[in-house]
């Protein structure tokens, strides 16, 4: 049934089992958040996760691709991006609400989607376009941002969300490496920056703001009745940066990007039933928005599917040779040379391929 699956509908999929694991991820870090300081926890949660991927690294591809210096430059932006995103995202915690930081992050579809026109020259028709506005309309139902949010400090979470939407959409350059290297780098990156601070003390944003002067918070013992959360977010981070990058390499970004929106439907159930949060009137008309455009996006792709099976040969795209890219193109496929072909001219292709295979396939059913 899975194989029968176009590349879309796998990537959406996928999409929706990795946002649900950042949710889980997410919960497990706010039940021992008050305990330990931001930076023990960030490098626990991450040398964690890191350990428990090369375990499982054997079913997940290996290191294919881990030396290949033509991706390295991939590799080590995107490890660049996991850091600052944690950093951004753990001093947005000390200075500003919930809501905004919230209202701020889920604005990463829309980089997400420009991000892909820009780099990747892809389309975006009027039906995805509408899911995604839709999404972010019933995000902002439920946080309900006033204009006392509007700060320079929004600022902060929202460089954050851009970081997490190129860290994501070019994940689609990777084309070599194993979803165990993908996965990896980030990881191990973000554990290493942190673990230093976890060993000298984590320091006091605010204090450094407000008043100019660096103080450390030490760190502390973990209790042992913490320890299946520091696992269990840890596991479902890996899951979740896994899921969400394979994702945006297999399927089309406006795609995936609104399935971003189920954290906050998984955020409403968590709160209510571990944290005593009563949703409103306005949470629970923002969550009927967001399940719609999701719903909408679904049946759009299941509507354009079959259309695209029908089509005539002479309606199938061909392979054809690029020219080379302009060098700030830095996340375009095509500026990476295999054995003669360019790397968008293959992924032409393999569309192509797929396409006369599906069609095939439906003429010996008789459909």
């Amino acid at each position: 049934m899975i194989a029968q699956l176009s590349t879309n509908q796998k990537g959406m999929i996928l999409a929706l089992i990795g946002y649900t694991a950042f949710a889980y991820s997410d919960t497990a870090m706010k039940w021992i958040a008050p305990h330990y300081p931001a930076f023990q926890i960030m490098a626990i949660q991450t040398g964690i996760a890191a350990v428990g991927l090369l375990f499982a690294s054997r079913y997940l591809g290996g290191w294919r691709g881990a030396g290949d210096m033509r991706e390295m430059r991939f590799h080590s932006a995107r490890t660049i991006m996991n850091v600052l995103v944690s950093v951004l995202i753990l001093y947005s915690f000390t200075i500003m609400s919930l809501a905004s930081i919230y209202a701020m992050i889920f604005a990463k579809p829309f980089f997400a989607a420009l991000l892909a026109i820009i780099f990747y020259k892809e389309r975006v028709n009027v039906p995805r376009w509408v899911s995604i506005i839709v999404g972010f309309i019933g995000v902002l139902v439920i946080l309900q941002p006033g204009p006392d949010t509007f700060k320079p400090e929004l600022l902060i979470p929202l460089g954050a969300a851009a970081l997490v939407a190129i860290m994501f959409i070019s994940s689609r350059s990777l084309t070599e490496a194993s979803p165990f290297v993908m996965s990896f780098y980030p990881l191990i990156g973000t554990c290493i920056v942190a673990l230093p601070f976890a060993i000298l003390g984590t320091p006091d944003f605010g204090a450094l703001i407000s008043e100019g002067r660096l103080e450390l918070i030490p760190s502390k013992p973990v209790d042992y009745q913490h320890i299946p959360f520091f696992i269990a977010a840890a596991a479902l981070s890996a899951t979740g940066i896994l899921c969400v990058s394979l994702a945006f390499r297999h399927a089309n970004a406006a795609l995936v990007a609104p399935f971003l929106y189920t954290e906050m439907i998984w955020g409403l159930i968590f709160g209510y039933l571990l944290f005593s949060d009563v949703p409103d009137f306005w949470m629970l008309l923002g969550t009927a928005i967001i399940i719609s455009s999701g719903l909408y996006l679904i049946l759009v792709e299941r509507w354009r599917r079959p259309m695209i099976a029908a089509a005539p040969a002479s309606a199938i795209p061909r392979p054809l040779r690029t020219q080379n890219p302009q060098p700030w193109n830095f996340f375009h496929p095509s500026s990476i040379k295999q054995k003669g072909k360019t790397l968008a001219d293959k992924t032409t292709f393999k569309k192509a391929r797929d396409i006369r295979r599906e069609r095939r396939a439906r003429q010996k059913a008789g459909v």
